[in-house]
C-alpha cells in the first residue's frame, strides 16, 4: 500500500486522507506511543541492571545516563544516529546468534511438545492478540522519507523484517527449548540466565558482561531513534525548521514517566497492557485503516481524472 506514497510517511498520508486535523491527531498518538514505550523499556532494563551490577545506585541515575546519551545523539543529528545503528545492529544480531549456538547443549527439542498442548483456541484465538510483539513495525511507517532512494522502500522494509524475524526466532527458540514450561525466573532476564549457564563461560570469564554491554548499546540506540522520530513528527505538525533542541524536553518527559511507578510488578503489568492495546489499536488498527482508505481515495481520483 505504500507503493502509491513513496517518500511519504504515515503522518503525510494521514494529511492526504483527513487534512490537518487527522494529521495532528495521529501525530500526537505516535509521539505518545514512542514516549511511553521508551519510558517503560528504559525503566525495566535499568531494573535488570540494578539487580545484576548496580544494587547500591538509584534507578534514576541509570535512567539519566541512558537519556543523556539519547539527547547528545539527537543534538548531533540524524546522520550520527543512522551511522551508529549500522554498527550496533549487526553486533546485536551476532550476539543473539552466539547465544543460541553456545546453549545448544541445553536445548531439549521435546520441551515445546505437545504443539497444541494448551488447545488450538488458546493458541490461535486468545493468542492472536499477541501479534503486538511485532510493534517494531511502527518504525517502518516512517522510514520512506529518510531513504535516499525512495523506490527502495519495499526492499528496505523486507530486509528490516527479515533481520527482526531472525532475532525473534533465535531468541524465542533459545528460551522455549532451554527451559521447561514449569520453570520461571522472577528476578532477572531469562536470556541473561541462559548466558551465564552456557558454554561461553569456558572461553570467557564473565560472558554476561559483554552481552549486557551490547544490550545497553541497543537500548541507547533505540532511545536515540525513538526520540529522533518524535522530533520528526513534531516538525511535521508544527512546521518548525529545527526541532532537535527539544530532545532534552522529550527525555525529561520520558524520565518522569519512567519514575512514576515504584512497584516492579505493577510497572510490568501496565507496560504489557500498554504494549498490547497500544500496538493493536495504533499500528495494526489505525495505521492499516489509514493506508487502506488512502489507497481507495487515490484510486477514485485516478478514475475521475
Amino acid at each position: 500500500m505504500f507503493k502509491n506514497f513513496l517518500g511519504l510517511d504515515i503522518i503525510d498520508i494521514s494529511e492526504f486522507l483527513g487534512g490537518k486535523l487527522l494529521k495532528i491527531l495521529i501525530g500526537i498518538l505516535c509521539i505518545i506511543f514512542l514516549i511511553m514505550e521508551s519510558a517503560f523499556l528504559t525503566r525495566m532494563f535499568s531494573k535488570n541492571l540494578l539487580l545484576v551490577y548496580f544494587e547500591n545506585y538509584p534507578v534514576a541515575f541509570i535512567i539519566i545516563i541512558f537519556l543523556f546519551v539519547a539527547v547528545v545523539a539527537n543534538l548531533l543529528g540524524k546522520k550520527s544516529i543512522i551511522k551508529s545503528n549500522t554498527i550496533i545492529t549487526p553486533i546485536v544480531l551476532i550476539s543473539v546468534l552466539l547465544t543460541f549456538i553456545f546453549v545448544i547443549d541445553l536445548l531439549r527439542f521435546e520441551r515445546p511438545l505437545p504443539i497444541l498442548g494448551n488447545g488450538a483456541d488458546k493458541i490461535f484465538l486468545t493468542g492472536a492478540s499477541n501479534i503486538f510483539a511485532f510493534n517494531g513495525l511502527f518504525f517502518l511507517f516512517f522510514i520512506s522519507p529518510l531513504l535516499n532512494k525512495k523506490e527502495e522502500t519495499s526492499k528496505v522494509t523486507f530486509i528490516s523484517i527479515l533481520i527482526c524475524g531472525i532475532l525473534l526466532i533465535l531468541s524465542i527458540a533459545t528460551l522455549v527449548y532451554a527451559f521447561s514450561d514449569i520453570y520461571s525466573i522472577n528476578r532477572i532476564s531469562p536470556i541473561y540466565f541462559i548466558i551465564i549457564n552456557s558454554k561461553l563461560s569456558a572461553f570467557l570469564e564473565r560472558p554476561e558482561v559483554i552481552f549486557i554491554f551490547i544490550w545497553t548499546l541497543a537500548l541507547m540506540s533505540f532511545l536515540s531513534i525513538a526520540i529522533m522520530f518524535c522530533l520528526n513528527i513534531f516538525k511535521k505538525l508544527t512546521k518548525v525548521k529545527e526541532a532537535k533542541s527539544l530532545a532534552p524536553s522529550i527525555c525529561a518527559i520520558i524520565f518522569v514517566i519512567s519514575m512514576l511507578i515504584d512497584n516492579v510488578f505493577t510497572l510490568e503489568q501496565i507496560a504489557n497492557t500498554f504494549y498490547k492495546y497500544g500496538s493493536l489499536i495504533l499500528i495494526f488498527g489505525i495505521f492499516t485503516i489509514v493506508l487502506i482508505r488512502c489507497k481507495h481515495k487515490k484510486a477514485i481520483f485516478k478514475k475521475f481524472q
